[in-house]
């Protein structure tokens, strides 16, 4: 496990691209926060992430800001199944509105090219399968809805190349340990895992365990 350098630098620096560097200045984003520093390079760079960082931290654009430039270097044109490139697990539907909102925000002069659609409970699921017909480039969802979403063929996961988990602590305590369990069954073997958690009790480090691969790690 590699732990990460928390080094302040401008967001140029980090190897950001133009239209998402653009986007962060219209936000007034002027110098990256820790987590942000610590950890964009390492995204970028395809690495797993093992993150330790509250909300307030900054960490949704510490996750949503790289995989997006990944998304639109590697962008294909494959339109044939409801397939998901990046996947997006949160506990809760207002996190998972809250961060499929920063994606679309932080993706706002990518001129349309990626697909990104929230799925969480609590709402008809009709208007999510609807959103998915063509599959999406990032999913944001909540493990409960997700397993509906299989379970009706809406969506395929075996093309998932990044695997974000957002409040992991959050989503074990609230006992989906199972509905995560399916989750990652689904899942094909090979990709990029960045696991963001406030704490590490005994569930979150047997699950870094077992998905992560040589993570960086950083910690506030």
């Amino acid at each position: 496990m590699t732990q990460a350098s928390s080094s302040a630098a401008n967001f140029a620096q980090l190897g950001i691209i133009a239209p998402l560097l653009n986007r962060l200045t219209e936000l007034a984003y002027v110098l990256p926060t820790p987590v942000q520093a610590a950890t964009i390079p390492a995204v970028l760079a395809g690495r797993d992430v093992l993150a330790g960082a509250n909300t307030g931290s900054g960490k949704t654009a510490a996750f949503a800001v790289p995989v997006l430039q990944q998304l639109v270097e590697a962008k294909t044109d494959d339109k044939s199944g409801a397939y998901v490139r990046c996947l997006v697990l949160v506990p809760t539907r207002e996190l998972a509105q809250q961060v499929a909102d920063s994606f679309l925000s932080y993706a706002s002069h990518l001129n349309g090219q990626l697909k990104i659609v929230a799925a969480f409970g609590g709402v008809s699921v009709n208007a999510q399968m609807q959103s998915l017909r063509a599959g999406a480039d990032v999913l944001v969802a909540t493990p409960g809805r997700l397993l509906d979403l299989l379970s009706s063929n809406a969506i395929k996961l075996n093309r998932v190349s990044v695997l974000v988990l957002d409040e992991a602590d959050r989503m074990l305590s609230l006992g989906f340990t199972d509905e995560l369990a399916q989750v990652l069954d689904a899942l094909p073997a090979k990709k990029q895992t960045l696991l963001f958690s406030a704490t590490f009790p005994e569930e979150v480090r047997e699950l870094t365990t077992k998905l992560l691969n040589n993570p960086l790690e950083y910690q506030l």
